[in-house]
């Protein structure tokens, strides 16, 4: 069972702060053909990793598509995320409280290295929540974008917006 409280419990052990968080819910089983970046893009059918220019998209013994959208820079960073979501149409902003009329995303960083994208959710019982993409794992609702901190994500470190009108 998807939400069933040991399914709960794996993830919980690796972010221990989802332990207290009400929200915290799992919403999709664990699939290959996207991850955390392209899940925060709204993008469910690549993976999106970095590769040289000369290599997109390129498609994986198993099938799955692996992208690095828009000519980004062929590094994992920070700035090639940021690269990224502007073509999406996105611009920083100062923080993760939800703004009316606004799609947010976050960025984590681990010891100076990017490793994780989420978004946060604009409408139903989850606006105002954050929702993560948990490697090839399941996908996520979190309260809070740091709820997912620690040992593998880091902390969220650079927030950008969209409007969406």
């Amino acid at each position: 069972m998807l939400n069933s409280p040991e399914f709960k419990q794996i993830i919980i052990k690796k972010f221990p702060a989802l332990k207290d968080d009400e929200g915290f819910e799992i919403i999709d089983g664990s699939n290959p053909n996207y991850n955390c970046i392209a899940w925060a893009a709204n993008v469910k059918d690549r993976w999106f990793q970095n590769l040289p220019l000369d290599k997109r998209p390129y498609i994986n013994f198993e099938g799955v598509v692996i992208d690095w959208p828009f000519e980004a820079d062929d590094e994992f960073s920070i700035i090639a995320l940021k690269q990224i979501f502007t073509h999406y149409g996105y611009i920083e902003c100062e923080n993760d409280y939800y703004l009316e009329g606004y799609k947010k995303v976050a960025f984590y960083e681990l010891n100076g290295e990017a490793t994780h994208a989420a978004r946060q959710m604009t409408h139903g019982r989850f606006k105002g929540k954050w929702t993560s993409k948990l490697g090839s794992g399941p996908c996520i609702i979190h309260s809070h974008c740091r709820g997912i901190s620690g040992d593998d994500y880091g902390e969220p470190v650079y927030f950008m917006k969209k409007s969406m009108s």
